[in-house]
């Protein structure tokens, strides 16, 4: 019971510092309902399905998407009140204790109105880093206001058997199928900003070691991080864009600029025939839907520290004809490339902490989904196994392909020949591996590899069971 009155003296006391701050230097009243609404704006959409909509004519191409807008921030209409007394806020805040209390738990659950608070207080506080109580997911504030996650605790993994597995696993697929396989490397939002000195983070390191492994044993590479890095380069703000900045993920702009870089690739190594303009960004529509996005890292420290990004949608101008399905929860969608490949609706609700509008691109982490090109029926069949980063460059590549099959290798749970089973049932022309750097520590990602480190993991288990 102590400790329970303590959590919440806690929360009180971070509640009524921020609140008095808001209040005294804007004039807000700190009551409860008035607290839900600093805590988040609320966007509107003129119609809740956008996917449903029919593909506009050519000479109509301004929107085809319902239109976005927000509702003004209470803070921007705060501006013109007068401050009140000190002896004003301090009776309002005394009041708001009071009422509060009972129903405090419940509040906070709801709204996630602590995690706003607190990063709120952290900003008001200028800290570039926002910690957590699992390590691996503190918040680290870079250049350009782009978050990322760094393990302040972690030390740098040895990629060996891990290499290992995938060299074991490549070698085989094209013993038994005469099938290449190329690892992709994606890249991460350090390839364009630096974390702050002092903070160390071994991600890059460890891809290093993965990538050169995998060459001495000559199971062809893709590195995608050195075009991040020029791009930071020349310039870093335009850099920057590459990726949501309170995500973890590339932007569809960061997504189409690797599967330009994997386009030459299949062109120059497995004679892909790609034409000019399903690389061209200028062969595009883009359309811009503004603060849509509270990503994995904003949602960690709250929107009142991180922002909210940008979602932006990107469409053909070219014609296309695309049949995309997920076999396992009986989605099927046809048509255009907007119309199949894409998920607007998922910009229809508006909790920032409940859906993910990265997800527009693919739908999702589905275990097996399938997209066949209807424009290309003579073209390459690629089975690509992938982390989330995949979700943003599958729609692409799917333009330049007869059929892409994407695969979760979480699915398969350590199962080799069942993965094998599914290669020989698909008949690709190319299997593609591809990873962000920080996945390369996920043991999950790795399950359907039995080699060298899935048989260190049996033993150790086998040990434990004995004891």
């Amino acid at each position: 019971m102590t400790k329970r009155r303590n959590s919440y003296t806690a929360v009180l006391f971070l509640i009524g510092l921020v609140s008095a701050l808001l209040y005294l230097g804007l004039g807000l009243t700190p009551s409860a309902t008035g607290f839900q609404d600093l805590t988040r704006s609320v966007p509107t959409v003129s119609q809740p399905y956008a996917a449903k909509l029919p593909l506009p004519a050519r000479e109509d191409r301004e929107n085809p998407f319902p239109s976005r807008s927000t509702v003004i921030h209470p803070l921007q209409h705060s501006l013109g009140t007068p401050v009140p007394s000190l002896s004003e806020a301090l009776d309002s805040f005394c009041q708001f204790t009071q009422e509060a209390d009972p129903t405090l738990n419940q509040l906070l659950d709801r709204d996630h109105m602590f995690i706003e608070l607190y990063g709120g207080a952290q900003r008001l506080m200028g800290r570039q880093i926002v910690e957590d109580m699992d390590p691996q997911y503190t918040v680290v504030n870079l250049e350009g206001g782009l978050l990322t996650f760094a393990d302040l605790e972690g030390e740098q993994m040895d990629m060996t058997t891990r290499a290992e597995e995938m060299i074991d696993f490549a070698h085989r697929v094209y013993k038994e199928y005469r099938t290449p396989l190329l690892y992709v490397q994606a890249p991460s939002k350090l390839n364009v900003s630096p974390l702050p000195e002092g903070i160390e983070e071994y991600s890059d390191r460890e891809a290093d070691q993965f990538l050169s492994l995998l060459e001495e044993a000559r199971v062809d590479t893709l590195d995608l991080r050195p075009a991040f890095m020029e791009a930071a380069q020349e310039d870093p703000t335009e850099a920057r864009e590459l990726f949501y900045r309170t995500d973890h993920h590339w932007s569809p702009e960061g997504a189409f600029l690797g599967y330009q870089i994997l386009c030459e690739k299949l062109e120059k190594s497995y004679r892909f025939k790609i034409s000019e303009e399903l690389t061209d960004p200028e062969e595009f529509d883009k359309y811009s839907f503004h603060a849509a996005f509270l990503g994995s890292q904003g949602r960690r420290v709250g929107s009142l520290y991180a922002g909210e990004d940008d979602v932006e949608i990107w469409s053909p101008k070219f014609s296309t004809d695309l049949t995309y399905s997920v076999p396992l929860i009986g989605v099927k969608r046809e048509g255009p490339f907007v119309v199949s490949m894409l998920f607007p609706e998922r910009l229809a609700d508006t909790d920032r902490y409940e859906t993910n509008p990265y997800t527009i691109y693919a739908g999702g982490d589905y275990l097996l989904s399938r997209a066949y090109n209807e424009k290309n029926p003579k073209g390459k069949r690629i089975l690509i196994l992938r982390d989330s980063f995949g979700c943003g460059l599958t729609p692409f590549l799917s333009l330049c392909c007869q059929e892409v099959i994407a695969m979760d290798p979480r699915q398969f749970n350590g199962n080799q020949d069942m993965m094998m089973h599914y290669i020989d049932w698909l008949e690709p022309d190319l299997v593609i591996v591809l990873n962000s750097t920080g996945s390369l520590r996920v043991d999950k990602l790795y399950p359907y590899l039995p080699t060298a480190r899935a048989d260190a993991i049996a033993e150790k288990r086998a040990e434990e069971a004995e004891k």
